[in-house]
């Protein structure tokens, strides 16, 4: 087929090398052989016999060795060249050596992580001479060098520039006259580099059409442009983990009536929350990590987010009653009072308040969350008995009411409770769907949930939660046993019933919580042994049951070879051996004195007899101390002891007087 102008093989399954064959077909304009599979170098001979090529895609698949750019150095027509995402630790393209000119004037190219001109990390110097760029990225490539400010003056075209997850140093400025306007730029992104400085204070007027802006991760500081306002078209704005400084443009509000998602976590803005964020159609808001003060006003009943962050800020008062919860609402670590709101959204998937000052019971709405997964309270001033409705919560993962002021017992229904088992009580049909669901929202989900496992506070983010589930009850009121049905939870990772006033023994259906790598029981009243099946638990790293009742002697097999006296501190009547770690045995439980060794008593008699002296004189100097002060009761002892010696001694007394 000599003729072939057009070969679309891409998004496939096509594995193997490259047959050399293609390189016959020299009429060739586009060749796409993108998304597949296939390995071995890309045939550079081939590539160069095709110099009628104008659209080259080779992106995503597993090429390996070297791609050197100066085998398109005679393709004058070229004008689209696609190399993202191959084989990261295997594939390099070079643009360097040896020395060539472009004969092209690409308008569109992709080179986002390929390991470009390692080990200089130089950005490719043949970008010089392009003028006609509309398209570039070279996204995740670790280039170095001040950031290249020419690629935007040398390329008027431009639409999509995106240059994040490099090492640009220095600032971001703008070398334009007030006549020259890059009104046709609308996706710009330089996140994750080194650029440092303030953003230029009108950058609105010279990019007044971007509807992507994303310049997190950086360096940048001071206040945050008002004449960001003048992008009307803006609908993505991220300029979170920097050092931006000061209040929250009301331009930026007032101008971007398109913006529905605005992340600004990580800086050091201050003030209240901006006011007007009612009128726009934000769907994401994010300013986790600043110093924002004041309440969330009703205003934010205005609108319909999906996401909200507001976690770790200065915030205070009670939330709006008519104040909707997202499907995503993280408020931990403020100031928060009052109670809970109601919840109305059925599709809420995560809500952590922890942290705060919330007063009063978890409402009733909360329990009706058929899709919630992850429910942070812990760290309120909560109360009320812990409801069996909350075993209505079927697709929880992570359940932390700790550190606040519940009572009762703990709901045995609570194996009804998938903690992470996505398969539990679902139609075999649904297995791969729910899966592939959970798969989608949680790793488009950056925002990050702490939770307490093995004694520190831990960050769960992005996909990392779809492997996380735990259960945190400690620091509160509870009591009664521990419900058996717990162990049927064999996907819980992390269990911590600590500091309450639960009783009874350690159930021995504990052994099936197979996924188990923390188990914290300590501080309560919990007797008996430690059941032997718990040492069958492989994946146990962190173990306490300290400060209870427990006796016997603990298992030594398996993880518990491991674990030191901290992990039993506080049971004087349970003895362990822990010869991995070198800890004597703990002296065996007291036993009765014997006349063959009086050593074995567990009396120390010296402080008995100490002690029953000066009680005895205590009681004897009240009784002196009473009968000087009153001579009614003075006078009644007397009486007393007289009639006591007539009593006993009277026939005696009798006998010796005649």
């Amino acid at each position: 087929m000599k003729q072939l102008q057009e070969l679309h093989l891409s998004n496939n399954y096509f594995r193997g090398t490259v047959d050399t064959c293609l390189g016959n077909l020299t009429l060739l304009r586009i060749l796409d052989l993108s998304d597949n599979s296939l390995t071995g170098s890309i045939p550079a001979t081939l590539i160069a016999r095709l110099t009628s090529l104008e659209y080259l895609y080779l992106s995503r698949n597993k090429f390996e060795g070297l791609f050197s750019l100066n085998i398109l150095s005679n393709h004058s027509k070229l004008k689209v060249l696609q190399l993202s995402y191959m084989n990261s630790t295997t594939f390099q393209v070079e643009t360097e050596n040896p020395p060539w000119v472009p004969s092209f004037q690409f308008e569109c190219l992709g080179m986002a992580h390929s390991q470009v001109n390692l080990p200089t990390k130089r950005i490719p110097t043949f970008l010089l001479y392009q003028n006609g760029l509309r398209y570039i990225d070279l996204s995740g490539n670790n280039l170095v060098g001040m950031f290249p400010i020419w690629l935007l003056v040398n390329n008027p075209k431009l639409e999509e520039v995106h240059l994040g997850h490099n090492s640009f140093t220095g600032p971001f400025k703008l070398p334009f006259d007030l006549n020259h306007q890059m009104d046709q730029l609308s996706s710009l992104d330089l996140s994750n580099n080194k650029i440092q400085g303030e953003l230029p204070n009108d950058i609105g007027f010279f990019l007044p059409n971007l509807v992507i802006f994303d310049v997190s991760s950086n360096m940048f500081d001071d206040h945050i442009p008002a004449s960001i306002g003048n992008m009307s078209r803006l609908w993505i704005f991220d300029l979170g983990h920097n050092n931006f400084s000061g209040k929250v443009p009301e331009n930026i509000l007032n101008g971007c009536m398109s913006l529905e998602e605005l992340m600004m976590d990580n800086n050091q803005l201050n003030g209240t929350l901006p006011t007007g964020i009612g009128k726009l159609w934000l769907r994401t808001l994010t300013a986790s990590r600043n110093n924002f003060e004041g309440a969330i006003t009703k205003e934010f009943c205005q609108l319909e987010l999906f996401l909200l962050d507001l976690s770790q800020n200065k915030l205070s008062g009670a939330l709006p009653s008519c104040f909707k919860m997202p499907s995503y609402v993280f408020l931990q670590g403020n100031n928060l009072t009052g109670p809970i709101t109601e919840i109305t959204d059925a599709f809420t998937v995560a809500i952590d308040l922890s942290d705060n000052k919330f007063t009063g019971t978890i409402p009733e709405s909360i329990y009706g969350l058929k899709s919630l997964e992850f429910l942070l309270l812990g760290g309120n001033q909560l109360q009320g008995q812990l409801s069996t409705q909350i075993c209505q919560l079927q697709k929880i993962s992570i359940l932390d009411l700790s550190h606040n002021n519940f009572i009762g017992s703990i709901p045995s229904c609570l194996n009804n409770l998938s903690f992470g088992d996505i398969y539990k009580d679902s139609l075999p049909l649904m297995h791969d769907i729910d899966l592939l669901l959970k798969q989608v929202i949680v790793m488009g989900l950056t925002q990050e949930v702490q939770f307490v496992t093995k004694g520190s506070p831990l960050s769960y983010k992005g996909n990392i939660l779809e492997f996380m589930s735990g259960l945190d009850l400690s620091s509160n009121q509870l009591t009664g046993e521990i419900p058996h049905q717990i162990g049927d939870l064999n996907a819980l990772h992390s269990l911590n019933l600590s500091h309450n006033h639960l009783n009874g023994p350690i159930p021995e259906s504990f052994g099936k919580l197979e996924n188990i790598e923390s188990l914290d029981l300590s501080f309560n009243n919990l007797g008996g042994q430690i059941p032997l099946h718990l040492q069958d638990l492989y994946s146990l790293s962190d173990f306490n049951v300290s400060y209870n009742n427990l006796s016997g002697r603990a298992p030594n097999k398996g993880q518990f070879g491991t674990f030191d006296e901290s992990s039993y501190i506080g049971n004087p009547y349970l003895s362990y051996n822990n010869s991995n770690r070198g800890i004597a045995t703990p002296p065996p439980p007291p036993t009765p004195l014997n006349d063959g060794d009086k050593n074995d008593s567990a009396i120390d008699f010296t402080s008995f007899y100490w002690s029953f002296g000066g009680s005895y004189v205590m009681v004897l100097l009240a009784l002196l101390t009473i009968l000087w002060i009153n001579p009614h009761w003075r006078r009644a002892w007397f009486y007393f002891v007289e009639g006591c010696l007539l009593k006993c001694f009277g026939k005696f007394l009798e006998d010796a007087f005649y």
